[in-house]
């Protein structure tokens, strides 16, 4: 007798599309959401073919909408609402995040990578500035009094894991990747303002 063979040959694939790795969402909402709650998983399957004019546009919205919330937050605690300001207000912030966003993402993007490799490179700045493009989505808070005490060291966390994630740093090159670099800048405010003001800035109170 004829022993029958159990399986499928290759010709019963013909026609099947290879299964695609599936990418995690870079939607602004999909993307705050998973960055905040599921940082791991959104950077590992972070598309590193992307480009980076979605995490500049997402860098750019966080610091929009932290300006104008920030702004009415204050107008409102000081009751001080006038036509002018909610006018001037929109404009203004949206010139200054489409440059100041995506810049701050570039600048420790840059810093990250001077930690890790000495120098930044063509070939990494891209996927450091897209991982820290949406690192930026933490700052999404900072315009609610006392959240920065929060978000600031959640921040680093989230840094931490897109650098060991998107740049293939082990543990303790992320982390001094990214503590090295805001240690400084902390350092810097510090010593330009006093600690009072740095004390304020973590603090965020609706009437500054």
């Amino acid at each position: 007798m004829r022993t029958l063979r159990r399986g499928r040959s290759s010709r019963d694939f013909r026609g099947l599309a290879p299964r695609r790795e599936r990418h995690a969402p870079e939607g602004f909402t999909e993307a705050l959401r998973e960055v905040w709650f599921a940082p791991r998983r959104f950077f590992r399957h972070l598309d590193p073919e992307g480009g980076v004019i979605r995490p500049a546009i997402f860098a750019a919205a966080i610091m929009f909408l932290n300006l104008v919330l920030g702004d009415l937050l204050q107008a409102a605690w000081l009751l001080d609402f006038n036509l002018e300001l909610l006018l001037r207000l929109p404009l203004t912030a949206l010139v200054v995040s489409v440059f100041l966003g995506p810049a701050l993402a570039a600048l420790f993007a840059g810093l990250v990578l001077f930690v890790l490799d000495g120098a930044p490179s063509k070939q990494r700045f891209g996927p450091a500035f897209r991982a820290m493009g949406y690192v930026s989505g933490i700052g999404a808070v900072l315009w609610i009094p006392f959240a920065p005490l929060v978000a600031v060291p959640y921040a680093a966390y989230v840094a931490h894991i897109a650098v060991m994630e998107r740049l293939g740093a082990n543990q303790k090159q992320a982390a001094a990747s990214v503590l090295i670099p805001l240690g400084a800048l902390l350092v810097i405010l510090f010593l330009l303002s006093g600690g009072d003001e740095l004390w304020s800035l973590f603090i965020n109170p609706p009437q500054s």
